[in-house]
């Protein structure tokens, strides 16, 4: 009966280092490959997700946000629809160009905004820096995941992330009790339309500050 007793223990016992010491690989994973939230990659990455509004300057004027399509605007007081991107190609700095108000617009964090009249829409204007911060040059390719450690719980999770929007606000309301790291590889888009990953931190930093300042405003 003692030699019963003991082998359970024993039992029990191995099982408790096996778990504990996956536990501390498990820990020292997410030490390792974390994100802190005010790590340069972190910084680079939310740069990259922010909203891009530079590509209706001509319309609306301010780089930190867009106006949503579809609108309608007098152009030479002639009504033009914009639906979709390259419809900004038919319009010339020349043009007298009046946006038919009330519209809803995106803003760098993209969250959207009803804007009623021009006044407003100027006043958004003035409140953009000359040079926005986005990073337009490179894009994520999505859904990728990303795994999250608690250090309170020692738990582990997973989450997918879908959009810009949607890793954004994930970054700006990460607890700082959680760590997180991509699970690699993931992709990524150029903004000459050609494609690459990354496998590990360094790498993607290295990809992302490359290419920053690669392209043009509106690119």
């Amino acid at each position: 009966m003692r030699k019963k007793v003991r082998k359970v223990y024993w039992l029990i016992l191995f099982s408790l280092i096996i778990i504990y010491s996956c536990q501390e690989e498990e820990r020292e994973f997410f030490i390792e490959d974390n994100i802190p939230t005010d790590s340069e990659l972190a910084k680079v990455m939310q740069k990259v997700v922010t909203h891009d509004g530079s590509f209706d300057d001509i319309v609306d004027g301010g780089n930190c946000y867009s106006i949503n399509l579809p609108y309608t605007l007098l152009r030479n007081g002639n009504e033009l629809v914009i639906d979709e991107i390259l419809d900004y190609q038919q319009l010339l700095p020349s043009d007298d160009i009046q946006i038919q108000f009330p519209v809803m617009i995106t803003l760098h964090n993209h969250e959207e905004k009803l804007v009623v009249d021009n006044s407003a829409l100027e006043f958004l204007a003035n409140t953009c820096l000359s040079n926005d911060a986005d990073i337009e040059c490179i894009d994520f390719v999505y859904p990728f995941k990303l795994s999250l450690f608690n250090t309170n719980t020692n738990s582990i999770s997973t989450i997918e992330m879908g959009h810009d929007s949607q890793l954004y606000k994930f970054m700006l309301e990460i607890d700082d009790d959680i760590l997180v790291s991509i699970n690699y590889p993931i992709g990524l888009t150029l903004h000459n339309g050609e494609n690459t990953s990354a496998t590990h931190n360094i790498e993607l930093l290295n990809t992302i500050m490359g290419v920053a300042n690669a392209c043009e405003e509106n690119d």
